[in-house]
């Protein structure tokens, strides 16, 4: 019996360490999404930049072509000027010519900021080309690094299923069901220490007489409580 329950004990440690690389596993993918999610959010930074790039070149579009036809509107008042006979309709007329100039230099004054800011969101989208091109630079490093490390994993779970496999034959059918049964309700070990008469799986007193038997070593039993071997 106790040989049954050292093979046992042994494809229990197996197991523990079967669980610790699945879990290395299973978190080394997450490892790469906060690098993967702030490439994305670089991404659409950079697509909210270039659509406010072409709003600004529309918006300077539609004042250039305003200030054009403005400037067609004081070449004709200007034509016009010169076919004024009457001092008040002259003067009304340079009064309209300093309106239309004013509003063409407010369109002119506009342009120019627009330049100004398209210049600046140039160099902002720039920058941030270059801050993707260096985060994607990041994650191609990690990929192949979580690459290797997922590799190294893999053959070591395969090793460790191979020695498990080996060790569990050993192992009488009924007890090694036993064993399943217990580790999968517990989701956890299910074999476990008695000391001083607690089981220290679940922390409670066994029967005394159990505690006896158990002291001989004839037979395999379990936890009244927790049921664990």
């Amino acid at each position: 019996m106790l040989t049954e329950l050292s093979k046992l004990i042994d494809v229990q440690e197996i197991d523990k360490v079967i669980q610790e690389v699945t879990q290395g596993l299973a978190r080394l993918p997450e490892e790469l999404k906060a690098g993967e999610v702030a490439l994305e959010e670089l991404k659409a930074a950079h697509a909210a930049r270039l659509q406010e790039l072409e709003d600004l070149k529309a918006q300077r579009r539609d004042t250039e072509t305003e200030m054009a036809d403005m400037e067609e509107g004081i070449k004709n008042s200007r034509q016009r000027l010169m076919e004024i006979k009457s001092n008040i309709e002259y003067k009304a007329m340079l009064k309209e010519i300093a309106f239309k100039e004013d509003q063409r230099d407010q369109r002119e004054t506009r342009i120019l900021k627009f330049m100004d800011l398209m210049e600046t969101q140039n160099r902002l989208i720039a920058e941030q080309i270059g801050q993707m091109e260096e985060q994607e630079a990041i994650l191609v490093q990690q990929r192949q690094e979580v690459a290797v490390q997922v590799a190294k994993l893999q053959r070591e779970l395969a090793e460790l299923e191979e020695r498990r496999k080996k060790v569990r034959k050993v192992v009488p059918a009924p007890l090694m069901k036993r064993y399943e049964f217990i580790r999968q309700r517990r989701n956890s070990s299910a074999i476990c220490p008695v000391h001083e008469g607690v089981c220290l799986g679940c922390h409670m007193n066994i029967l005394p007489q159990q505690f006896i038997d158990l002291q001989k070593g004839l037979e395999i039993l379990q936890c009244p409580h927790c049921q664990r071997i």
